[in-house]
């Protein structure tokens, strides 16, 4: 099978080769051999490397596992990545988040097309980076079927139940209306438009923090990534 990918991370495996984790649009999330790679000359170690982006061509091995036959890279974003350490920290956060969250075996994308929208401006340092991980978070969980419930006057989110509450209480995050606002485009906007709004950065980090807990309260999972990314700032 041939499908446009975005490698999310990679493991080195014996000398040469590299074992990938991708986000394809045919497959959702694949794991993939891909032996050769790390030559230089290898037809595969353009498209093999952390956050590329192009053409795999697939052969399913035994389980869930395949190896690359083939590759053409269409672009890389780890350059711009690299010039910033938070950038690299936050795509491999992204590249956590998509493997916890998209699909395996479906095609996905919507995945896709977001997670390539968020590294290309992330890349080029064309959108805050709390800005950029709140629209990751959210429309991660809505495409998973979390989309939390913003209709209503409520002043508290309760990530819990996925939705507005008058009151402070257990696992509730205040949401002053600017932020709600924000979450609202975020989960209903076409993805062209989801990357594209403003907030103060004292509103982008309450918008992120209110998305990373509803995040962690809908799936349970904390991320290694995402504390690392945090050191950092």
């Amino acid at each position: 099978m041939r499908t446009a990918a975005l490698v999310l991370r990679t493991a080195e495996i014996k000398e040469n080769d590299r074992l990938i984790t991708a986000l394809s649009e045919e497959l959702g999330v694949v794991r993939a051999f891909a032996n050769g790679a790390k030559k230089p000359k290898s037809p595969l170690h353009g498209a093999c490397q952390p956050f590329a982006y192009g053409e795999l061509e697939l052969e399913k091995r035994r389980g869930d596992t395949y190896v690359i036959t083939g590759a053409q890279a269409r672009g890389v974003f780890f350059d711009g990545l690299a010039a910033e350490l938070s950038r690299l920290a936050l795509a491999g956060y992204f590249g956590a988040l998509c493997a916890e969250l998209a699909p395996k075996e479906e095609p996905a994308p919507e995945h896709l097309r977001m997670s390539l929208n968020a590294l290309h401006f992330l890349s080029a340092g064309l959108r805050p980076q709390w800005l950029l991980k709140a629209v990751v978070e959210l429309r991660l969980l809505c495409l998973a079927g979390y989309m939390p419930d913003l209709a209503g006057d409520g002043l508290y989110l309760d990530c819990e139940h996925g939705r507005l509450a008058p009151g402070a209480g257990a696992r509730r995050v205040r949401v002053t209306p600017p932020v709600k606002e924000a979450m609202r485009f975020i989960c209903a906007a076409p993805l062209e438009r989801a990357f594209r709004f403003t907030l103060p950065e004292e509103g982008l980090k309450a918008l992120s923090f209110a998305a990373q807990t509803y995040l962690y309260h809908q799936t349970g999972r904390r991320f290694e990534e995402l504390a690392y990314w945090e050191r950092l700032l």
